[in-house]
């Protein structure tokens, strides 16, 4: 028995020595062999791309939708995996798949972040820095630090911002730009730019130092990381470079795709299939392309999708997302995000060795997102689109604006009408049916990564001009306007509420002369004529300026009588907040949006504090003892601001006791007066709350400023009895089977009126201005009765040229100073300033020399660049250098203003508005509608009409447009009838007809 027991033992041991001397076999001797053999049979896990969710409008109109497309595809498992050193295979397998792109002229992504320009080689990071400073007008030479300063010193002087804002931690200050919708590309926390910390970060991924030159870099990655053949061409070594350093890139992993072209060609396809053999890795795959049917329509509502911004890659990809995939960057594709991306599904396959699927093992389908259905309705809004872009081109050449219900022509051109917004919207639910931006953009061309060429059509050309066409602005809720008349309803219900009766009237003299400043009437100012006697309808219908100063002030200046009414700038300001004019609309969760304010004394204080910093800024640079300014900014600031402070005070400080402090501050004796008087009559006496602010406060002009998104959302409260809406865009998201997910849910709230038949009464107004006052040309035969009303606000200021410098350069024959010494000066002081920038560089490198934590061989390369010496030179085309100009035209002719060297410049012209409602009795739907530089109301005019028309589905024959000749005898008769029934005095209805054409205002 224990003989056969050993026996039993012996033959296990032998059994087990066999199988441990196999498994050292194979593991050993035969491991090439035996990996080779999986490696041919390798199961992979694939993704399958969820189907975006479609945008569609309030009846399932189609607005943003998918098509299949084929794509390039790497997987950089099988990819890498091929090959005997790893780099001989790749490169030449990402040479041949991009040759085979090339000659079928497809384009491919290029992310490789170091161009050749010629001899030149640049970091892509840097360049997209130089961009955002060119794109938004700020120096080359300014620092991350400086950068985000100048953006917030541009957003106090447009009033986004407060003076008190600036001294707020930055973190803190950088979210307040965010919800302001500005996102500098900075990080506070460091003070650098993003994309030099990008740049940072992918020159650690490849053990490189970050002040390597791109050239350097370059070669390095060439020569020592890829190993790319030195025979080629660097430009030819880029292509393998790219996809080498598109598969590296550590957001990708190694079982996922990485896409390297889109939308092939069949024959590019067949071509790639085709050279399998020596393409491991690569293959065709279908996905999903976004397309917009209707291309620029709705596109400011429907936003776009791009690829996943780098610095939020990570993020992205640890939420589920694929790196490659596309996200919402805009609008409702970017809010409703989450609902509109789906799941992405996978396909678990075993392929061979070049990377095809020979079976299918599992497969998990991805599931589609939701779909989401807007408020909007298609045909309302590609009327709204058309009609507006009609009406701006109209404005430009002051030709008819030609519609299915007759040619309508405006008496006046606008040559620098170029954009516009409308938007309409459901009275009753705050539902947008409309809203249009003009210029607008095409979003299918952000879909597959827009191109440079493409991205640059829709950047201003003219970065000076604060009011140049951007097609990438949202102007119905992101751009802030002066409302001009059509505030005025909002002066009247406040009037009404406390206590102005209907039958009260004013003789109008067309002007009122408050201290040696006129207020007056358009009419006044165009023709030197007057309303007449006026009651508050007449002055709605008419838009009589006059009327509201006296019961906007509570007081009758012609008669100098006092209403006792209550009124004033308080109880207007209250009634516009009553109304929403302070608060959000309701959009600010669906697309971009920002919101203007009600004014308020401290607004008015702070505005005029940013206006005068600016002015001294540039006005006493060279006025005081001992201080220079480019060497001793800081000095000059803190006297600026010392002097800018003198607006906080009770009492504004008179002529003398300027001048004393001026001397005390260190003023040259030769400025002392000049600069009290500036200081003193132009700012300090205008600082606090006057009869003058609320003058233009009972118009709409002054301090007032609001979205047209915000003024639609009043006039639906005047139209539906006193309830403010919150707007929507969205009306529900349904899942894949057809289930609600998510409706929107309608907010509205009843405005605290006194009496609520105070709106009939501003109605009855807003409906004399459809059927006998400024808009009665397009509405009065119109079918359905509507109320309405015009507005014009001015608009201050020259239009700054694209580029100020030649500008200034091509006119100094016209200044009366010496051209030679203008330049010689300005050359002097560019020098100066480039010193100054010198020294600043000098200063912050010596900073990090001096720290320790620097790097030993960044700090040698930073001794030998100071060593070498630092050179910096200010760009003809910056900000900086028509500064200095400007500056040296001022030293060699001390009289001349800022005034006069603009006068060469075009005007800007008055903002054009419109709003209305209909049918007036039973409100359905309100629109407004803004042109900026429209120079009159009468261009908003067309377009709310047609949108009107199109939201009752009124035909061609239900509109008789009145002709030129019917237009005259109508505007002849109503002057006889007004003379015979009433006891005008200078009668004149302000229809402002010329030759049939449409009323102005």
């Amino acid at each position: 028995m224990k003989k056969r027991l050993k026996n039993i033992n012996k033959i296990i041991l032998i059994i087990l020595a066999i199988v441990f001397g196999k498994i050292f076999y194979m593991t050993t001797f035969m491991h090439e062999h035996y990996s080779t053999l999986a490696d041919q049979k390798t199961y992979k896990q694939i993704k399958v791309q969820a189907p975006r969710g479609e945008i569609r409008d309030r009846n399932g109109i189609l607005l943003a939708g998918n098509q299949p497309e084929f794509t390039a595809q790497i997987i950089a498992d099988s990819f890498n995996k091929k090959g005997v050193d790893k780099n001989t295979y790749q490169n030449k397998a990402s040479y041949s798949l991009i040759n085979i792109l090339e000659k079928n002229k497809e384009k491919y992504v290029d992310e490789f972040p170091i161009v050749i320009n010629g001899n030149s080689y640049v970091y892509t990071f840097d360049k997209k820095i130089s961009d955002f400073k060119r794109e938004n007008n700020i120096p080359q030479t300014y620092e991350a630090k400086k950068t985000f300063y100048l953006i917030v010193d541009e957003l106090i002087k447009d009033g986004q911002l407060t003076m008190s804002d600036r001294d707020k931690d930055p973190t803190e200050l950088q979210k307040k730009l965010n919800s302001l919708g500005y996102y500098p590309p900075i990080m506070v926390s460091e003070w650098i730019f993003t994309e030099q910390k990008n740049k940072n970060d992918w020159l650690e991924g490849y053990k490189l130092k970050s002040d390597v030159s791109a050239q350097e870099a370059f070669n390095l990655i060439r020569s020592k990381y890829y190993k790319i053949d030195s025979a080629m061409s660097d430009s030819e070594a880029r292509k393998i470079m790219l996809i080498r350093d598109m598969i590296k890139s550590k957001v990708y992993t190694q079982y996922n795709p990485v896409t390297v072209a889109k939308g092939l060609k069949n024959e590019t396809v067949v071509e790639i299939e085709e050279n399998s053999m020596n393409l491991s890795g690569v293959s065709v795959a279908v996905q999903q392309k976004r397309v917009y049917p209707n291309a620029e329509e709705a596109a400011h509502i429907l936003g776009y999708v791009g690829k996943i911004p780098s610095e939020g890659a990570e993020d992205y990809v640890k939420k589920g997302y694929f790196a490659d995939d596309s996200i919402g960057l805009a609008g409702i594709e970017k809010s409703y995000e989450s609902k509109l991306k789906g799941e992405n599904g996978y396909k678990e396959v075993k392929v061979d060795s070049v990377g095809r699927v020979i079976e299918e093992m599992k497969s998990v389908s991805p599931t589609s997102g939701d779909t989401v259905y807007l408020t909007i309705d298609s045909k309302v809004q590609k009327t709204s689109d058309e009609s507006l872009k009609k009406a701006i081109e109209s404005a430009k050449s002051g030709s008819a604006f030609e519609s299915k219900f007759g040619s309508i022509k405006v008496g006046m051109s606008a040559p620098n009408a170029k954009s516009g917004a409308l938007i309409a919207v459901d009275v009753n639910n705050g539902d947008v049916l409309a809203m249009s931006s003009y210029p607008s953009y095409d979003p299918n061309k952000f879909a597959d990564g827009i191109s440079k060429d493409d991205y640059n059509e829709y950047i201003p050309k003219n970065q000076n001009d604060i009011l140049a066409a951007n097609p990438l602005i949202n102007l119905a809720t992101q751009g802030v306007f002066q409302p001009g008349s059509v505030f005025k309803m909002i002066t009247g219900v406040a009037a009404l509420e406390s206590g102005l009766s209907t039958s009260y009237t004013i003789n109008d003299p067309g002007f009122i002369k408050f201290g040696n400043k006129i207020f007056a009437d358009y009419v006044w100012h165009h023709e030197k004529k007057n309303h007449g006697i006026v009651d508050i309808y007449k002055a709605l219908q008419e838009s009589c300026n006059i009327f509201f100063f006296v019961i906007g002030s509570d007081r009758n200046w012609m008669t100098g009588q006092d209403l006792h009414l209550g009124m004033g700038a308080k109880k207007i300001l209250e009634y516009a907040k009553k109304f929403g004019l302070d608060s959000p609309t309701g959009l600010e969760d669906e697309i971009e949006a920002r919101n203007g304010r009600v004014p308020s004394e401290r607004q008015k204080i702070e505005s005029t504090k940013i206006q005068l910093k600016n002015n001294l800024d540039k006005l006493m640079r060279t006025h005081f003892y001992q201080i220079d300014y480019e060497s001793d900014n800081s000095k000059f600031e803190e006297k600026i601001m010392r002097i800018v402070s003198w607006a906080d005070e009770d009492k504004a400080i008179g002529r003398v006791e300027a001048m004393n402090r001026l001397k005390k501050l260190g003023v040259k004796d030769q400025y002392i007066e000049k600069d009290a008087d500036n200081i003193v009559y132009s700012y300090l006496k205008f600082a606090k709350w006057g009869v003058g602010d609320t003058f233009n406060l009972a118009i709409g002009q002054g301090e007032n400023a609001y979205t047209p998104a915000q003024v639609v959302r009043y006039t639906s409260a005047l139209a539906n009895g006193g309830y403010l809406v919150d707007l929507n865009l969205v009306n529900k998201s349904v899942d894949n089977k057809g289930k609600v997910i998510e409706e929107s849910k309608r907010k509205l709230k009843k405005i605290d009126l006194k009496d609520d038949s105070n709106l009939e009464k501003i109605k009855v107004g807003m409906v004399r201005v459809s059927t006998d006052g400024l808009a009665k040309t397009a509405f009065s035969n119109f079918p359905i009765k509507v109320a309405s009303k015009t507005g014009t606000a001015e608009k201050s200021g020259k239009i700054p040229t694209e580029n100020e410098f030649e500008y200034l350069k091509s006119h100094l024959d016209s200044y009366n100073v010496d051209k030679n010494q203008v330049m010689k000066i300005y050359e002097e002081l560019k020098n100066k300033r480039e010193g100054q920038l010198v020294k600043e560089k000098e200063e912050s490198i010596k900073a990090k020399i001096k720290n320790p934590d620097t790097d030993s061989d960044i700090r040698k390369k930073l001794e030998k660049e100071l060593k070498d010496g630092i050179k910096i030179k200010i760009d003809k085309s910056d900000k900086e250098t028509s500064s200095l100009l400007r500056r040296a035209i001022k030293e060699v002719n001390t009289n001349i203003s800022n005034d006069e060297i603009d006068r060469f410049k075009s005007d800007y012209g008055a903002f054009g508005w419109f709003v209305a409602y209909a049918p007036a009795d039973n409100p359905k739907i309100a629109v407004a509608c803004m042109i900026p530089q429209g120079e009159t109301s009468s261009y908003a005019v067309l377009p709310v009409r047609e949108v009107i028309a199109e939201y009752f589905g009124l035909k061609k024959d239900d509109i008789k447009v009145m002709t030129e000749e019917e237009t005259k005898n109508e505007s002849k008769s109503n002057s006889i009838n007004k003379e015979k029934n009433k006891n005008y005095q200078n009668e004149n209805n302000n229809d402002g007809e010329t030759e049939g054409s449409i009323g102005i205002e």
